[in-house]
């Protein structure tokens, strides 16, 4: 064929057929084509492929969802008896992980707070694993000094993990800064339009084997179309990094000037306490930002439902700006007590900057703030 197609082709197959056996049992023993998709994909390989040249790394696995890829990869690495180290502002479905899940399977973690880095260390020098780690945090967007944790894990023989999705690998480079695990959920920056669920793992050749075999008995691997989908979003990626990042700084220095918010975790701003990290360690601030409205939690729920352009939604990292209150979605499987300790409050409020208008954006934000401040108004007459 003279003319090749322009747009990634889609290979629904489950399956693959074998001129001869001898063929058959060459794929199965030496993984020199394809034999069954839960195994390998020709769509899932190309995304695969393409995703470990952008972050540096050797090669990367693909999966159903982030969760998936965050499952699979901390199980590769850990059994009875071992200890990790993980930072206590995780996202929630990671901590059910490590917290409720991963104790009945005698693995222990040990948590501390990302802020308190003399802790960690003190941590890691008693001796682990696995050090897992997640920067920027959701939701606060805390930032911890990937290299001097991770140097020290490695002095101890541990495997360092990191979480990346927030920052995205435009903005963040975990391979330049001593991670061996980078992992993405791809249902966020990476596919960037709120039509994908899948996830990433990346890694070099003495992590990849144990992922890949680990995926191919739990079966978490991600879909054809799917794999596609991701490509054809991360095609677009550098270009919508800029624009997220753009419009969270803006949208972070408004909310900043405004008595109606408390106060605004953004890496990106001066005053926040590990902008000093940042600026070393990423080369832009997000995409992602969140803020705590000057009221209680009915405020805030009418601050959420006033709002027009910005959906209310879960998730982020798409091109459609979207907020929520992770004290009612995000947090919720988190006792009080654990929410306080992550600092998450009835008022705080998860904002992804889409690419839309910036100053619709403000203008929306603007309206809903004036809206919380009627309805304490009418609550007081």
């Amino acid at each position: 064929m003279k003319g090749k197609p322009v747009v990634d082709p889609v290979y629904m197959t489950a399956t693959y057929k074998f001129d001869t056996s001898d063929d058959l049992i060459d794929v199965v023993q030496n993984r020199s084509g394809y034999i069954y998709s839960r195994w390998d994909n020709p769509s899932v390989a190309a995304v695969e492929t393409e995703l470990a040249k952008i972050e540096g790394y050797a090669s990367s696995v693909g999966f159903g969802s982030g969760m998936a890829a965050i499952t699979t990869a901390i199980m590769a690495h850990v059994k009875a008896g071992d200890r990790i180290v993980s930072t206590q502002e995780i996202y929630g479905g990671t901590y059910e992980l490590l917290h409720d899940t991963l104790p009945a399977y005698h693995v222990d973690t040990v948590m501390i707070n990302c802020w308190d880095q003399e802790r960690l260390l003190a941590e890691i020098d008693k001796g682990l694993t696995l050090l897992y780690l997640e920067t920027p945090t959701n939701p606060l967007l805390r930032v911890v000094d990937i290299k001097a944790l991770a140097d020290a894990a490695h002095a101890k023989g541990a495997v360092v993990l990191l979480d990346s999705t927030f920052a995205s690998p435009v903005n963040q480079h975990p391979v330049d800064l001593g991670v061996d695990v980078a992992i993405h959920s791809a249902t966020k920056y990476l596919g960037g339009h709120h039509d994908v669920t899948a996830g990433f793992v990346c890694c070099n050749a003495p992590f990849f084997q144990k992922i890949w075999s680990l995926r191919k008995v739990l079966g978490g691997v991600m879909d054809p179309m799917t794999a596609v989908m991701t490509l054809r979003g991360m095609r677009t990626l550098t270009l919508r990094i800029q624009k997220h990042n753009e419009n969270a700084m803006q949208i972070a220095r408004f909310l900043e000037t405004q008595d109606t918010v408390k106060c605004v975790h953004y890496p990106g701003l001066a005053s926040h306490p590990d902008h000093g990290v940042a600026k070393k360690q990423m080369s832009g601030f997000g995409g992602m930002l969140s803020f705590e409205i000057n009221g209680d939690f009915d405020q805030t729920k009418h601050f959420m439902d006033a709002l027009g352009i910005i959906k209310l939604a879960t998730s982020l990292g798409g091109v459609t700006s979207l907020a929520n209150q992770p004290i009612t979605n995000t947090h919720v499987a988190l006792s009080p007590e654990n929410r306080a300790k992550a600092g998450v409050s009835e008022s705080l409020v998860r904002f992804s900057a889409g690419i839309e208008n910036v100053d619709d954006l403000i203008g929306d934000l603007d309206q809903a703030l004036a809206a919380s401040i009627c309805c304490v108004a009418k609550g007081s007459t």
